[in-house]
């Protein structure tokens, strides 16, 4: 009996996780649609993430049910907000909060590409494109007081005529954002024991022995010399752990982060802890891309060189 319901808190955990995933996908598609149509606006980005969400936080299935739901989030925001997170994401671009709950990462237009150096640009003080404001997103060609202009107009007499600058703008003009939420696991026994698993994986150490036991015994994945001799407390795990990166965009989960991660599970953030107990928090993550339909506005700009935050 106990191992069947230890399985069955497991399919439950693990089934409310992947429908997270899948709403987070869609909050992904609904802040990149706002972003579309509000010039790349970060803040109203942000909102669409958190509506699209909020069911995976509580019942939205009236105004009522909708606005408690609403106002968790906004608890939840604020107390991770005032965390040390020792993250080297900025903590907002333009007022909108980037290290709360929700997190929206533009992550093309990216100032460090050729943009730049475009001469479809109109140039101010005589530097073509360095100091753009916005993007046009639907005429390019259609500036005729680009000086330019009237030397490279043969291009629209031969379409076949290679055009970088053109191919360059074009990509900028695509919105590609992520968004990451802190999902909290709720169903008891099962949160611990599938947050364990997958800190440890990211640790890339392999586990055994009781989950509820403070000792446990864990080796390299792969084999190999094991780590303090097979046998260690898994307070040794958040120093291995080194969290989750990509090729482009901030990271989904940075090693100073893991630490937190590693404190609200274990109860070892003072003022947290004694307040809520334990909590147990996975960040999801989803992409998409979607071509403007308003002018991209530079202001929104995250990424200014490749290092990406790292």
């Amino acid at each position: 009996m106990p191992m069947m319901v230890f399985l069955v808190l497991g399919i439950l955990q693990l089934t409310m996780l992947q429908q997270a995933r899948i709403m987070t996908e869609y909050a992904a598609y609904n802040a990149a649609r706002a972003g579309i149509v509000w010039n790349g606006n970060n803040e109203r980005m942000h909102d669409a993430a958190i509506v699209s969400l909020l069911p995976t936080m509580g019942r939205t299935d009236s105004l009522v049910k909708l606005g408690e739901t609403w106002a968790l989030h906004q608890l939840y925001d604020t107390a991770l907000r005032k965390l040390s997170w020792g993250s080297p994401v900025p903590q907002s671009i333009n007022g909108s909060n980037l290290l709360g709950f929700i997190r929206v990462d533009t992550i093309n237009p990216a100032l460090y590409t050729p943009i730049n150096s475009i001469w479809k640009l109109p140039p101010i003080q005589g530097n073509t494109g360095v100091n753009w404001k916005e993007l046009d997103f639907d005429g390019p060609d259609s500036y005729p007081e680009v000086p330019d202009l009237a030397r490279r107009i043969g291009k629209f007499f031969k379409i076949t005529m290679p055009d970088s600058n053109e191919e360059e703008y074009r990509r900028s003009t695509v919105l590609t954002i992520r968004v990451r939420y802190w999902y909290e696991m709720r169903v008891p026994f099962a949160n611990w024991m599938i947050f364990l698993c997958w800190y440890a994986a990211n640790a890339g150490v392999s586990l055994s022995g009781a989950f509820g036991s403070e000792q446990i015994n864990y080796s390299p994945v792969g084999g190999g010399a094991s780590i303090v001799g097979g046998n260690g407390n898994k307070g040794a795990l958040p120093v291995m752990a080194t969290g989750i990166r990509h090729n482009k965009g901030y990271a989904t989960a940075y090693q100073p982060e893991m630490l937190v991660l590693w404190g609200l599970a274990t109860g070892q953030i003072p003022l947290i802890s004694s307040l809520v107990g334990k909590r147990y928090f996975i960040p999801l993550t989803a992409t998409y891309s979607m071509r403007m339909q308003s002018n991209f506005h530079r202001k929104w700009i995250m990424h200014l060189n490749p290092s990406w935050g790292l």
